[in-house]
Order: structure tokens, then C-alpha cells, then sequence
């Protein structure tokens, strides 16, 4: 495992890594989009590619990677709102209003440039008034649950990737709370486990990767512009002022979502694509002792340092 102080030279060396990997992105890219594309026309994707398409009716989700050729590194602070041992699902949406988010993440190994099937990829982020499911607003910890009474969920869990390396997650654009601009907490896990219960078994397997998905600020004001967003008390953090986004986006990195409308407008959702570039081999630390209490596992809510906004 990467102690703390190496976590930069990691970051250093899959970026590198990927750089590499940079044809092989843009074919997929390339062939990705072309698909989508062609699924909004109403073609016949069988006789004009060679993947195929699991259709649902509103979100195709897509066999090969399509993706922008962000490559979400360096590694950055998983932060104190992560929850071990959350559910395995598609939707994280749950009693959530906000725009919709459907998010296309593909998951490159950047040891061999070929995409990482059956990668977990686990998400979590505040909802549009800038508060995490299981925490009180700001850095108030939510009440300890007992186990008869789960602690909140939204906006929690994950997916693995196909055989492909793709996975499509559905969830709201997150809003900002004090200190941070608008982003998403991403983890990539490999030989996950599964608990009876349907969670994901946070410390089976290997972390690939820690970091965060953030938004161009065009989008923000829009999204922001609209409710529920409007209700949101805190004070807002623009991505200029956000020191861990300067972070994850230097050395050239991008850990920028590509995001389209899905339809006519906000209304409708918006799409973002992304592809994390990970080091198959690497075995991070998950740092955060709070776990969901519907697992039966020891539960410990501890509240974040003062003054830390992650």
C-alpha cells in the first residue's frame, strides 16, 4: 500500500502511464461517441458497428469506451464524508431532486492501455444543497443510527465496469457546500467482494484509485441557477478558489467531466463522460473508519477535523 507522502510520485508515474496511453483513448472516443450519436438517430448500431448497445429507454449504455481522455490524476484526499460498505447499484439517486447526472465512466489500466473490466467503481457526493447522505449539513455528524434505523444512503454506491471496461451511474449534479466547489468522490476498487446484503465489502479487494470528478463553472451557474440548487444556504466556492480541484487538474492532469445535455435542456439531465486512468497494481488506503450500519459491522460516526472542506 501507498503510504501518504508517496501518493504524489504514484500519481506522477500513472500519469505518465497515461500519456501513453493516448491513441488507444481517442479510438475509443472516437467510436464511443459515434455510437451515441447514432442511437439518437435511430440507426441500426448492429450493422454500422462492431459493439452493441444494452438500450434502456432514455440511457443507452454502451459496450466499448466512449469516453473524454480525462485521466483523473493525481490521487486526492479521499475526505472525511466517505462511507465504507455502501450499496452495489445503478441508480444512487434514491428521494433526490436535483438535475439529473448520468455519468459514462470508463476505467483504463495504463499498464497495458486496454480498458479494466469488473473495476469497482464507487461514488459519493453532496446532494443540491450541499449535504452528504449519512451527514448533517457542514462538518455536524449525523446522529449515530442504531441498527434498525439505517443511515441515509443517496447519492452513495457504485457499479463494476463490463467486460469492457464501462460503467453508467445515475445519480444528480452535486451541489456546493462551504469551502468546496461543486465535485464527486470517486474510488476504484479491483477483486472486490459483494456482502449478502447486496454492499460492497470496502476493504476486500485492492483501491486502485482515489480521486474527484469536478464541473466546468459554466455548467455550475447553470445548474446552480435552478431549483433546488436556489435553497442552497451555504457559501459558494468557485473552482478558481477550489485548492483540491487546482491539485487534481495540475501537471497537465484533467479531471474535468465532458458533459452534454441529454435532451432539450436541464430538465432533461445531463451526461458526463470521463475515463480514470489506473495502475493495475496499486493498493491504496481507505483512510475513513464510518461504516453503513445495515451491514451489521461495527459502526463509528466521527466527525471531520475542523475547518477541512472536502
Amino acid at each position: 500500500m501507498f503510504p501518504l507522502y508517496l501518493l504524489s510520485f504514484a500519481s506522477l508515474a500513472i500519469f505518465a502511464a497515461a500519456r501513453n496511453c493516448a491513441s488507444e483513448i481517442s479510438a475509443f472516443n472516437a467510436r464511443r461517441k459515434a455510437k451515441r450519436e447514432l442511437a439518437r438517430r435511430g440507426e441500426d448500431l448492429g450493422a454500422r458497428a462492431a459493439a452493441t448497445v444494452t438500450a434502456t429507454a432514455e440511457n443507452p449504455t454502451y459496450t466499448e469506451l466512449q469516453n473524454t481522455s480525462c485521466i483523473t490524476a493525481p490521487e486526492v484526499t479521499e475526505g472525511p464524508y466517505y462511507i465504507n460498505n455502501e450499496f452495489v447499484r445503478q441508480d444512487l439517486t434514491e428521494t433526490q431532486t436535483g438535475v439529473t447526472l448520468v455519468l459514462d465512466i470508463g476505467v483504463l489500466d495504463t499498464t497495458t492501455c486496454e480498458p479494466l473490466p469488473a473495476a469497482f467503481v464507487e461514488i459519493w457526493a453532496a446532494n443540491a444543497t450541499g449535504v452528504y447522505g449519512g451527514y448533517s449539513a457542514g462538518e455536524v455528524v449525523e446522529a449515530l443510527l442504531p441498527p434498525s434505523k439505517p443511515a441515509r444512503t443517496f447519492l452513495r454506491g457504485g457499479l463494476a465496469t463490463d467486460k469492457n471496461g464501462i460503467t453508467e451511474l445515475i445519480t444528480i449534479y452535486p451541489g456546493f457546500y462551504t469551502g468546496r466547489t461543486a465535485h464527486i468522490h470517486t474510488m476504484v476498487h479491483l477483486n472486490y467482494e459483494v456482502a449478502d446484503n447486496g454492499t460492497l465489502i470496502s476493504h476486500g479487494g485492492s483501491v486502485l484509485h482515489i480521486g474527484q470528478f469536478f464541473f466546468d463553472e459554466s455548467w455550475n451557474d447553470d445548474v446552480f441557477a435552478t431549483e433546488p440548487y436556489t435553497s442552497n444556504t451555504q457559501t459558494r466556492t468557485l473552482n478558481s478558489a477550489d485548492g483540491i480541484l487546482n491539485e487534481a487538474n495540475s501537471d497537465g492532469n484533467n479531471a474535468f467531466l465532458e458533459l452534454e445535455l441529454i435532451g432539450a435542456s436541464l430538465e432533461d439531465g445531463v451526461l458526463g463522460y470521463i475515463t480514470v486512468g489506473v495502475d493495475s497494481t496499486a493498493s491504496y488506503t481507505i483512510a475513513n473508519t464510518n461504516y453503513l450500519n445495515s451491514t451489521g459491522a461495527t459502526v463509528a460516526r466521527e466527525e471531520p477535523p475542523a475547518g477541512v472542506y472536502v
